[in-house]
């Protein structure tokens, strides 16, 4: 996880110069404003500091493990520490008092940053909700993508194992679906299709190799999306070259998937041929018309569910049951009949139980 590991080694960089006599102030200026730019590129993140070392979400960050400065945070009370694009004021106060030069609270807030002991972490809202810290790995992932930078493999099959550990778990689970707001839309987006996907794998009676491949996929499917501009992703009203830049999102995920150095051949075959339709018709435009992957028609139907639960610019969200009418309604051109009928079974009996859980949560 490169954005983490970058944070941390300016952390440690700008408190090591705080130990330090007669350090230059350009020079721990110079440090602070790095520390300071590292936490804004990594946006939100989780840390929980110990005497292993570092985990960042929920993943243990191997090159920080025994890291020296994990013990002497805790010292200070520090037991973990979130991150949301804070301000450099706030990083340099952090710095002051991780470092001993400063006091501050036991439960401390300030400027995009909240740190403390453990015993005295408040609660989050959305603790009820199974995948917080998969969300947040999702988050990362998407900003790895959008900076171009080589996916963390290791970090999407962690989410994808979790996932299949919870959906195989032998109990009848839950649809446990969440939305945040526009600028937080692609990471749950994902990982609600994911969850989708496991539960429709499973009805149509797949093998395991098929469910952690569909999990994969569903996972990776728009990560197009993270190459686009945020302006067009993030806009209230898109225009005909904001429509067309979408519309190329498929295409541009796969070619990522492609060039990574892990095989995910299936997941770049969902993520090129996810809005294909039955007919045909669809994006990209085929030379010749030809029927999706099975893959990509799971993924297309939980995807397409997912985001008329979610609202646009253009209309309010769909409550689960007029998502599910509206599918039906187009499932004869756009997607495959069975894959529709079986999500359909899947969408009703956990709405019927109570287990299709949504919500605004975690945004």
């Amino acid at each position: 996880m490169a954005g983490p590991g970058r944070f941390l080694r300016g952390m440690a960089h700008a408190l090591d110069l705080r130990q330090r006599e007669a350090v230059d102030v350009a020079l721990r200026r110079a440090a602070d404003e790095s520390c300071a730019a590292a936490a804004h590129e990594l946006g939100f993140a989780q840390f929980r500091f110990g005497f292993e070392g570092v985990v960042c979400g929920a993943l243990p960050l191997a090159e920080f493990e025994g890291w020296i400065w994990a013990g002497r945070l805790m010292a200070r009370g520090i037991e973990w520490l979130d991150l949301d694009r804070p301000e450099p004021a706030a990083v340099a106060a952090f710095l002051d008092h991780a470092a001993g030069l400063a006091e501050a609270p036991p439960l401390s807030v300030s400027g995009g940053l909240c740190w403390g002991a453990l015993a005295d972490r408040p609660e989050v809202d959305g603790s009820g909700y199974p995948f917080v810290e998969e969300l947040e790995v999702m988050r990362q992932v998407f900003r790895t993508a959008s900076r171009g930078e080589p996916l963390p493999a290791g970090d999407v099959h962690a989410v994808a194992a979790s996932l299949e550990a919870y959906g195989t778990s032998g109990e009848e689970p839950s649809l446990p679906l969440i939305h945040g707001a526009r600028t937080a839309y692609q990471p749950a987006h994902a990982l609600n299709t994911a969850i989708l996907s496991l539960a429709l794998v499973e009805s149509l009676g797949m093998g395991a190799e098929e469910r952690r491949d569909s999990i994969t996929a569903a996972l990776l499917h728009d990560i197009g999306m993270a190459r686009l501009p945020a302006e067009t992703v993030e806009g209230d009203h898109f225009s005909s070259q904001d429509r067309a830049r979408v519309r190329g999102h498929p295409l541009e995920g796969a070619r990522l998937l492609l060039r990574q150095s892990t095989p995910w051949e299936s997941a770049a075959v969902a993520s090129y041929e996810h809005h294909l339709r039955q007919d045909g018709s669809g994006y990209p435009r085929l030379s010749y018309p030809r029927e999706p992957h099975v893959l990509s028609r799971v993924v297309a139907v939980c995807d397409a569910f997912d985001a008329r639960l979610a609202p646009r610019p253009d209309r309010a969200a769909f409550d689960p049951v007029s998502a599910m009418l509206e599918l039906e309604r187009s499932m004869a051109a756009q997607f495959d009949s069975r894959v529709v009928s079986a999500f359909s079974d899947v969408v009703m009996r956990h709405a019927g139980s109570g287990g299709l859980a949504l919500t605004s949560r975690l945004t």
